[in-house]
């Protein structure tokens, strides 16, 4: 029933985790707020000391690269998209049926999937598994970029966009879990900061690999079609953050953190129930209560309490009582 898809042996101990509040100190803006007036104080070097804070706690930086490997693929191929939906001599209308369904693909698909984890909270069990299977689509992706088979290519596009979309989701819930108490809002900004960054760094690269290996020894024939080593670069990318993120080695402080109120909650109810009836009990080496009158029970309680009950304690001063009978007071 606990949420550690990963080792045990992974885990920080809650007494050594490597952070402490001289990290956490200025991690995220300050906020005033009285009746009449609002404010914000952001500090000149509040991204650096909220990317610090946020990579201290162990297993950020595995939802962090996981979120910028779904944001550098998404991009890149929503870049692109004209060229590969083209590929076969289709008209530019297949580019907005195409890209529009593209887009989505990766909505629906973040709705569901982030439905799923947000139940059973396998934040990195569900990382791992779609960061596989979008390496296989863009595998995928690649065997079909040859001008006669375009149809497959654009399907194989649509099929990327719903495996890798829901990484984005799913990586900001996980980097939520293990930075607990930070905000969602210093975990978005961070990892959407370094996606962008690292896509538009990508991108050019994407580009100018564009006919690496295609020329043959001639050459003068091209054999392999334009973007096929652009796409291994992407697989061999995707790939590599697969392994890393299987390396996961943090913890779900907000699930702990949630747990441990809810364990508190019942206690606290279990107490007030238990508070709810204290018979009072008769104490043979100080007297008794007088009897009750023939029909009636007599417990002094302040709360429900069962005829069952009273006969199987010796102590209780117990009677056969009307159903008219208020057991909060003496009968």
């Amino acid at each position: 029933d606990r949420p550690y898809p990963y080792p045990r042996p992974f885990q920080y101990p809650r007494a050594v985790l490597p952070f402490s509040e001289a990290i956490d100190e200025g991690a995220e803006p300050v906020l005033t707020m009285t009746p009449h007036h609002l404010e914000i104080a952001i500090r000149d070097d509040q991204i650096w000391l909220s990317t610090r804070a946020c990579l201290a706690r162990p297993g950020f930086i595995h939802a962090l690269v996981s979120f910028t490997v779904s944001g550098i693929v998404i991009n890149t191929l929503s870049t692109f998209m004209d060229y590969l939906v083209r590929l076969n001599g289709a008209g530019r209308e297949y580019t907005g049926i195409v890209g529009g369904s593209f887009q989505v693909a990766i909505m629906i698909s973040s709705l569901i999937v982030g439905q799923f984890t947000d139940k059973t909270r396998a934040y990195y069990s569900v990382t791992v598994g779609m960061l596989v299977l979008g390496a296989f689509g863009l595998a995928e992706c690649g065997v079909n970029l040859d001008e006669d088979r375009g149809n497959d290519l654009r399907w194989s596009l649509v099929v990327v966009a719903i495996l890798v979309g829901p990484l984005q989701p799913v990586s900001t819930e996980l980097g939520v879990d293990v930075v607990y108490p930070l905000s969602e809002n210093t975990v978005l900004v961070i990892q959407q900061l370094l996606s962008n960054m690292l896509s538009a760094l990508f991108i050019p690269c994407f580009k100018a690999m564009k006919d690496v290996g295609r020329i043959g020894a001639d050459e003068t024939t091209a054999e392999r079609p334009a973007y096929t080593f652009s796409f291994y670069l992407l697989i061999i990318l995707h790939a590599a953050a697969t392994v890393f993120v299987a390396t996961f080695n943090g913890r779900y402080l907000r699930y702990e953190h949630e747990q441990e109120k809810k364990v508190k909650e019942e206690q606290r109810k279990a107490d007030i129930a238990a508070a709810a009836f204290q018979p009072v009990r008769r104490d043979p080496g100080h007297g008794h209560y007088p009897e009750a009158p023939d029909g009636h029970l007599d417990t002094y309680s302040t709360g429900p309490f069962s005829t069952s009950d009273a006969a199987d304690d010796p102590h209780c001063v117990y009677r056969s009582c009307p159903p008219y009978t208020d057991l909060h007071h003496t009968c």
